[in-house]
Formats: structure tokens, C-alpha cells, sequence
């Protein structure tokens, strides 16, 4: 790796633990330097629209990981309920340990350019959003669940959100039989 892209990397990393922490309003670009051990200048050579440019790479970074994850997960599985089980893993393992992070993305969009906020959300619904909604899709095709694909992902990726490892199979048998007594 090069030095250019170790500091550009550097960077990221820095500005990411201060996002999480902070949300976006509470970014301070010379603390991202200061962490680094870069003056703050430097921080436009590698991000020219600086605040925006990094939220923008960050997230970005953070959706095309989130996806590899999701994607695997999809492919582990053998049946429906297998696929959620993992999913839920998914929402442990990764987003659950950046839930915060996750919604400091979403919140900081009202906060960025339309460009920035179109790029961003664009990009989390086809990466993070559509692989579940595709897998609902097919389960309701195939007679496995009954309802809307997209309202069926929201509300099992909100359930995922509060899982364990523990009981990922109790929040996929939650979801898919309900509550009531049986």
C-alpha cells in the first residue's frame, strides 16, 4: 500500500470513529488531523471537498462492506429460513455493532448536498436494501411468507437490529410465526 493511500485510508478510519461518536454536525477536521498526525490541509489532498467528500467515502466504505456481508449471507443458506437465520448473524456481527454508525448515515443526509444524498441512499437501497428485498420477493413467490417484499425487509431487518447471536433463530421464528400462543 502506498503512503498516499495508507493516509487516505488513515484518514477514513479516523473520521469514521469520530462520525460514530459525534454524528456528522460534530466532526471536527482538525481533530481527524490531529488523530492522524497530519496538518489539516493535507486532509484536502486527499478529500478536496473535505467534510462531504469524507462522509460520502465513509459511507460508502460502510454500504459495500454491509453488502459483501449481506451477500454472503444470502449465499450460506439453504432455505428460506436458513438465509434469515443469517441475515440476523449479518445484523449482529456487522451492523449491529454499528447500528449508531448505520443511523448517523442516514441522519447526516439531511446535512449534505442533494448530489451527496442521492449518491448515498441510492447506493445503500440497491446494495443493502434490494438483495433482502429480492430474497422476500422470491419467499412470497414461492408461498413461504405472505405480504409486501419491501415491507416485509424493513420490518425484519428492524427485528434483526435488536438479535443476538443467542437467539437468531428465536428472531427468525418471531418473524415468521408471530407471538401469539399456539
Amino acid at each position: 500500500m502506498s503512503t498516499d493511500t495508507d493516509t487516505r485510508a488513515q484518514i477514513m478510519d479516523a473520521f469514521g470513529e469520530q462520525f460514530s461518536a459525534t454524528g456528522y454536525p460534530g466532526i471536527s477536521l482538525l481533530g481527524v488531523a490531529r488523530t492522524v498526525g497530519i496538518r489539516k490541509p493535507s486532509i484536502y489532498h486527499h478529500f478536496p471537498g473535505g467534510k462531504e467528500d469524507l462522509y460520502t467515502a465513509v459511507a460508502i466504505r460502510f454500504i459495500e462492506t454491509t453488502h459483501e456481508r449481506i451477500t454472503e449471507a444470502l449465499a450460506e443458506g439453504e432455505t428460506f429460513e436458513d438465509r434469515l437465520k443469517a441475515l440476523v448473524r449479518v445484523s449482529v456481527e456487522h451492523t449491529g455493532a454499528t447500528v449508531s454508525f448505520e443511523q448517523r448515515v442516514y441522519d447526516a443526509l439531511d446535512l449534505v448536498s442533494d448530489e451527496t444524498r442521492e449518491r448515498v441512499s441510492g447506493l445503500y437501497v440497491g446494495q443493502v436494501l434490494d438483495p433482502v428485498v429480492t430474497l422476500f420477493t422470491e419467499a412470497v413467490e414461492d408461498g413461504h411468507v405472505e405480504g409486501d417484499p419491501h415491507f416485509l425487509t424493513n420490518a425484519f431487518l428492524h427485528l434483526a437490529r435488536g438479535a443476538s447471536l443467542e437467539n437468531a433463530g428465536a428472531t427468525v421464528d418471531l418473524f415468521l410465526n408471530g407471538a401469539r400462543a399456539r
